[in-house]
């Protein structure tokens, strides 16, 4: 949980912005659709591997999932929202900035201000959820954290 929260504020608040103030937003762009698949498909999977780590852990003590019924759902939600980002709306947003890109290559610019809208509305999308799961995991986070041992 600790390194799923530590790579979302570093990966959202210190790497983008980052790579964005110092790069061209074309190359920006392109360095980032390089790292974020990886952050994103990171976090459904290591979700799951939590995910999985509670279904062990409750064949041997079934009050487990009654004790993390919270935990478990908001697991489960955080493990959906990062597919999404990953598989659908991450996709989506490469295919409109590759389109954009090449539609100012061709001297296109009033149909790549179109493209460029439409990848604005897409990203702040993005932007959303991977907020939204931030908070998601910080919530997680105290939840386990105030469980207390004796009661698992």
């Amino acid at each position: 949980m600790g390194f799923l929260i530590g790579a979302s504020v570093f990966f959202t608040f210190i790497v983008a912005p980052l790579l964005f103030s110092h790069f061209n937003h074309r190359l920006a762009g392109e360095i980032t659709n390089i790292i974020f698949p990886y952050y994103f498909g990171i976090g459904w999977i290591l979700g799951i591997v939590i995910y999985t780590i509670i279904a062990i852990l409750s064949t041997k003590n079934k009050e487990i999932l009654r004790k993390l019924k919270y935990f478990v759902i908001g697991i489960s939600i955080y493990i959906i929202s990062s597919m999404a980002l990953h598989k659908a709306i991450l996709p989506i947003g490469q295919t409109l900035n590759s389109q954009y890109y090449q539609l100012l290559d061709e001297k296109k610019e009033p149909e790549a201000e179109q493209i460029k809208e439409k990848f604005k509305t897409i990203h702040s999308i993005s932007s959303a959820i991977n907020l939204f799961n931030i908070i998601l995991l910080l919530f997680l986070f105290y939840n386990l954290y105030t469980t207390k041992k004796e009661e698992l």
